[in-house]
């Protein structure tokens, strides 16, 4: 037993001196191995290390503001040089902070919205976050993250930039944007309003909405402008209603608008001494903005708008206002004239049917005087008839009277006694009237009817008024009227019939002797006129004869006047009194007289002058200041041509 005991324990050294010889060797190899691993342990540590050197000199040196921060805990574990001067911090101050404090209270929940955006989809992105700085101001910023790994940390890492000025062009563009898209509305607003009231409220409501304001309302001016209606309101209690619509121009804020049809503006009214509504006070209005609705110099109202808030109306949203304020000053005034323009329709419509029924009366006139005119066409013809047949008629019967009152004047005389010489005085006395009326009835007649003969012959009128004058000379000293012939021209020539032209002056005198009381006077006197003078009588004498200046005149004229003294004439019978038996005065005081005064005849004695005149292509017309001051007869004949003046007759 005891030698194979002695056998086994051998065994048992030699194998475990061959197990320990091969334990050695393994553990050289293991060291070995453990050797080898260190160095590269080490040669990945330095190269580890190099790569996080070479990650802090990018981030420090990046041109753009980067951050690492902790994704369990947010604290921050790098930021470059950027990052801090961007945010005002010193370098290495802010890396003992966490990423809340740089990013204002408001916006703290979107950056956390993100970061878990970022850890679930590996990145993220947000405009329009306001970042803190050091000193507590702030700034819009923009950033962009990802999520990583940074010794053995999960961390989120990324970028962010200043866009405060970019985000403020951007709201200034918007809100420009938001002003043209106001105005071109309420310009097609304007161009289709028709309906102003309608109109109005619409575009209270667009700037209301548009500014994002409480409120707002619109004054417009009456009576001339002396009064103030709120005539549109939104958003004000019942009592400050109450209260601005007893507002007048040149009260308040909105009264001075419409009175200097300038703009005010209030950044607080709970402040300003301007503020005359203590409703408004109540209300709690602070910014206010009137301006004018202004049209040619011309202020129709106001439009104005008020927050309760903290805003404050800056100069942009004025000139939106004023633009507005100038868009409507023009629909105000187009609703006034469409109002007008509406009652002139309506008066314009009423005139119509006035008119109406005064053309069917007028074409029941016409009807009648159509009847009428007729009428006198018949009873002209009559007259004409009347006076032709009575000339021709009464002349045979009148001619026999006077030849036997001349016959038994001429052989009885010496045989009739006192009595009988005095009737048949009377006899040749009346039928030398009856002879004298039925002569200027001829007359008449013929030239109504252009039968009269007219001789056309030149001569010098001069020596006809001297024998006119000599004729009437003696009836004018019996009567002890002054008789005189004044500057008349002497070598003046006119074409014509002497004869009856000289009948024709002859009436003139008749009248202006017979129409003149005792010791008044009478003168005759003659000018030359030129065409151009006469032209400038035009609106004056146009009344006595149309067609003497429808027709072309001549190139000088012979203007004859007779002046007296005498009773005068109203001006409403210095046209008339031309006219076939046409007398002024009661009719039974007419006489054919010559020395009688105011004595009148049957009313043919102007009216055969003012034929013959213009049958020599002239006119003759009376001028008088009126009754008891004289009366003027004039008559303008055409003078003769050089040519003709060569054949004088006179």
């Amino acid at each position: 037993m005891t030698t194979v005991a002695l056998v086994l324990a051998g065994i048992s050294i030699i194998l475990a001196i061959l197990w320990a010889k091969r334990s050695q060797k393994q553990a050289r190899e293991l060291q070995n191995k453990l050797l080898a691993s260190e160095e590269t342990c080490q040669q990945q540590s330095d190269q580890l290390e190099n790569y996080q050197n070479r990650d802090r000199q990018f981030i420090q040196n990046s041109g753009e503001a980067l951050f690492v921060f902790d994704q369990e805990d947010g604290s921050l574990l790098e930021v470059n040089r950027q990052a801090e001067d961007l945010l005002g911090y010193t370098q290495g101050s802010v890396t003992h902070l966490t990423f809340k404090v740089l990013y204002s209270r408001e916006h703290r929940q979107r950056v956390l919205r993100m970061i878990n955006t970022a850890i679930k989809k590996g990145e993220a992105e947000a405009s329009g976050i306001k970042f803190r700085r050091n000193d507590g101001s702030q700034f819009i910023g923009e950033i962009k993250v990802k999520t990583g790994r940074m010794q053995n940390r999960q961390v989120i890492y990324g970028s962010f930039r200043d866009v405060t000025q970019t985000t403020n062009l951007q709201l200034e563009l918007q809100r420009h944007n938001r002003h043209l898209s106001l105005l071109n509305e309420i310009s097609h607003r304007v161009a289709e309003g028709h309906d102003l009231p309608h109109t109005l409220e619409i575009i209270l409501d667009e700037v209301i909405k548009s500014l994002a304001i409480s409120g707002g309302g619109i004054f417009l001016l009456e009576q001339g402008g002396t009064e103030m209606k709120l005539a549109l309101h939104r958003n004000i209690p019942d009592n400050v209603v109450e209260e601005l619509g007893q507002m007048q121009p040149g009260m308040g804020l909105a009264g001075k608008v419409v009175e200097t049809g300038r703009p005010r503006l209030s950044t607080n009214l709970q402040k300003d001494h301007r503020r005359i509504s203590s409703a408004v006070f109540e209300d709690n209005w602070k910014a206010f903005l009137a301006v004018p609705f202004i049209t040619k110099e011309k202020t129709l109202g106001a439009l104005f708008i008020f927050d309760r808030g903290n805003r404050v109306f800056n100069r942009e949203d004025v000139r939106l206002i004023q633009a507005i304020g100038r868009q409507l000053g023009p629909l105000l005034k187009n609703a006034e004239l469409f109002d007008e323009l509406q009652w002139q329709h309506r008066l314009n419509f009423a005139s119509l049917r006035e008119l109406e029924r005064s053309r069917s009366t007028l074409r029941d006139n016409l009807d009648q005087l159509e009847q009428h005119h007729r009428t006198l066409q018949g009873l002209n013809q009559m007259k004409s008839s009347f006076l032709s047949l009575a000339s021709h008629e009464l002349r045979t019967p009148l001619t026999t009277i006077l030849s036997g009152a001349e016959f038994l004047q001429s052989q009885i005389e010496d045989i009739l006694g006192e009595n009988e010489k005095r009737a048949l005085d009377v006899i040749m006395r009346g039928s030398l009237r009856l002879n004298h009326i039925v002569d200027d009835l001829l007359e008449a007649a013929r030239l109504e009817a252009k039968t009269l003969y007219m001789a056309q012959e030149t001569f010098n009128p001069l020596p006809m008024i001297n024998e006119l004058l000599a004729e009437v000379r003696p009836d004018c000293e019996a009567r002890k009227l002054h008789l005189e012939l004044q500057e008349f021209p002497d070598d003046a020539i006119i074409r014509g019939d002497a004869h009856h032209l000289k009948r024709a002056f002859g009436r003139l005198l008749e009248n202006a002797m017979k129409f003149t009381p005792e010791g008044g006077s009478v003168q005759l006197s003659g000018r030359t006129l030129q065409q151009e003078e006469v032209a400038t009588l035009t609106k004056k004498l146009r009344a006595f004869s149309e067609s003497f200046f429808d027709s072309p005149l001549t190139e000088s004229y012979l203007q004859i006047s007779i002046n007296d003294s005498g009773i005068g004439l109203e001006k409403e019978d210095q046209i008339r009194i031309f006219d076939k038996f046409q007398e002024v005065g009661d009719i039974s005081s007419h006489s054919t007289s010559q020395a009688r005064f105011g004595g009148k005849g049957v009313g043919l004695g102007l009216a055969l002058v003012k034929g013959i005149v213009e049958t020599h292509s002239g006119l003759v017309w009376v001028e008088s200041a009126g009754p008891s001051q004289g009366s003027r007869f004039s008559a303008l004949l055409p003078l003769a041509s050089h040519n003709e003046g060569r054949y004088v007759l006179g």
